[in-house]
């Protein structure tokens, strides 16, 4: 009995809700106006609600992806990945999904090769699902 009682509390303990991405809109500070625009495409959403605009900025030496405007279904795990591929064979791990919705922007690592990487994804790294992609022009 003491067995049964230890694994029922065990699996329940176990039984975490699943974190989900957040809802409320978010508004990243990004001064578009004064970045150059390196390139650009229409997310589409891959078997789940997305849509938007993927870009690439470059300010003060810095390049960062902007999402703008962004609206997704939520789910678990998602990440934000700048790659070489339409399947993310390889590819950079910019950061979390910040927001299913509103201006988002991620700091792509210096030294970057910008045209190596044609594609954004919006990818669940928990179920190896891509949300959203946008191929870069």
């Amino acid at each position: 009995m003491k067995k049964y009682w230890f694994w029922m509390c065990f699996a329940l303990a176990s039984c975490q809700p699943e974190a989900v991405t957040p809802t409320e809109v978010v508004d990243d500070n990004f001064d578009t106006a004064a970045a150059t625009l390196i390139k650009k495409g229409m997310l589409e959403g891959i078997n789940h609600t997305a849509s938007g605009t993927a870009s690439i900025y470059t300010l003060n030496g810095n390049s960062k992806v902007v999402l703008d405007p962004y609206m997704s279904q939520s789910g678990p795990d998602l990440k934000i990945y700048l790659s070489k591929d339409i399947d993310a064979g390889e590819y950079i791990r910019l950061g979390n999904l910040k927001s299913t919705m509103g201006k988002q922007v991620y700091d792509i690592p210096k030294n970057t090769d910008l045209t190596a990487y044609p594609y954004v994804h919006v990818w669940c790294e928990k179920y190896t699902v891509v949300f959203a992609r946008a191929e870069l022009k």
